[in-house]
């Protein structure tokens, strides 16, 4: 699935006081305790807020995270929320780089607050974005840190989806590496640990990639049944978020399955109401599958003005999801590269470092060495001296 996990967001008001307003000042001199209060739930109502609206609306969810992470000034757990949402939301936007941006500078503020239910979600959020990029290494180190850090320090109850999320992802990479055979038990463990921990509107969102996924595998391994069954499932989720690109993705599964079944027709009709439905949003990915099918359906029934258009619209489609892949594997590569050297450089500073302290010791020894050299010539000169001394008296 094109969309990805590991974020608990929230919605809000701004609390304003009127700036000539002696009364309201007095109320915050008497009882700042009010205020201070309320702070914390109008932080929550806006992280609730931008969850909801990633996945419907990603821009106005990026200007509302960046928002919450101002508000959130003195609170990680808050600050982290508001920086995985923005990256969530250009990831939403296929803008790679800004998704690693802002999500190793969630990994740092988790990191250095020891926050590690928060670097959990860090952790499994960036290896869902290195497998969207099919970097499948990167991915498991990093879902498998996520891992470790969920036994060595257990998630709360209220927070226990984002196992659910850690086993979403090892099923994705088992997908990618190994095929739907591998991955399909890690997708329906995941979705049974989200309706276990069904306890905000995020989840909707997770049981909708989740079943979305599931489908695709049944579909892949002929169980047309029941991918038909997971479709309709992620939909009645999706739906409940205004998802709009799950739903599509949803759409799709079920118009693959009509055309299977030779029922080219309705696939079309299902098709063109997904394609309406996201054609305004900027996501390539999902607009090149639904092309795709839709240009091979009108070829099957033979309308070749249709064919013709919307092959036109694949291939331009195409052409911009192959540059944006391009660019996003590029500047990863890039940053791969530079951590590679940086640890080249790290380790060559560590062998300077023990080679520096070893010519010290070396030196400390030879200095030692040479001191009692000079000691033993001093003392067989004063013998040689005495010897002499004695060797006149006589």
């Amino acid at each position: 699935m094109r969309l990805n996990l590991f974020s608990i967001f929230h919605k809000n008001d701004i609390l304003t006081l009127p700036n000539q307003n002696y009364y309201a000042f007095f109320f915050v001199i008497l009882f700042p305790t009010v205020l201070f209060g309320q702070r914390p739930r109008t932080l929550d109502s806006l992280n609730r807020e931008v969850n909801v609206l990633v996945y419907s609306n990603p821009e106005l969810a990026i200007e509302k995270g960046l928002g919450l992470y101002e508000l959130s000034n003195n609170n990680a757990s808050f600050q982290i929320s508001a920086l995985l949402a923005i990256a969530n939301g250009y990831a939403v936007l296929k803008e790679h780089d800004e998704v690693f941006k802002y999500a190793f500078k969630a990994d740092s503020v988790a990191e250095i607050n020891k926050n590690y239910t928060d670097q959990i979600r860090v952790l499994g959020f960036i290896s869902g974005q290195y497998r969207r990029l099919k970097l499948g290494d990167k991915a498991l180190s990093y879902i498998d840190q996520a891992y470790d850090l969920s036994i060595k320090h257990p998630l709360p109850d209220s927070l226990g989806y984002l196992q659910g999320n850690i086993l979403l992802v090892k099923g994705f990479i088992q997908m990618d590496n190994l095929g739907c055979e591998y991955a399909m038990p890690y997708m329906k463990d995941a979705a049974q640990v989200f309706k276990d921990n069904y306890n905000n509107e995020s989840i909707n969102s997770s049981l909708a990639i989740a079943f979305n996924n599931i489908g695709d595998c049944n579909f892949e391994i002929e169980n047309y049944e029941e991918a038909k069954a997971n479709y309709n499932e992620a939909i009645h989720y999706a739906e409940k978020i205004n998802a709009i690109k799950n739903i599509a993705y949803s759409r799709l599964g079920l118009a693959n399955l009509l055309s299977k079944e030779g029922n080219h027709i309705v696939a079309i009709e299902t098709l063109e109401e997904a394609y309406k439905y996201v054609e305004d949003v900027n996501d390539t990915g999902i607009n090149t599958e639904l092309l795709e099918a839709l240009r091979q359906n009108y070829k099957v029934v033979g309308n070749d003005e249709k064919y013709n258009f919307y092959t036109k619209l694949y291939l331009e489609e195409e052409r911009i999801l192959l540059e944006e892949e391009k660019k996003s594997l590029n500047n990863v590569t890039k940053t791969l590269s530079s951590d590679h050297q940086e640890k080249r450089q790290i380790q060559k500073s560590k062998y300077t470092y023990v080679f520096i302290f070893c010519g010290l010791i070396l030196l400390i020894i030879l200095l030692l060495l040479y001191r009692k050299i000079a000691q033993k010539r001093q003392k067989i000169k004063e013998s040689k001296d005495k010897i002499q001394e004695s060797s006149n008296l006589d």
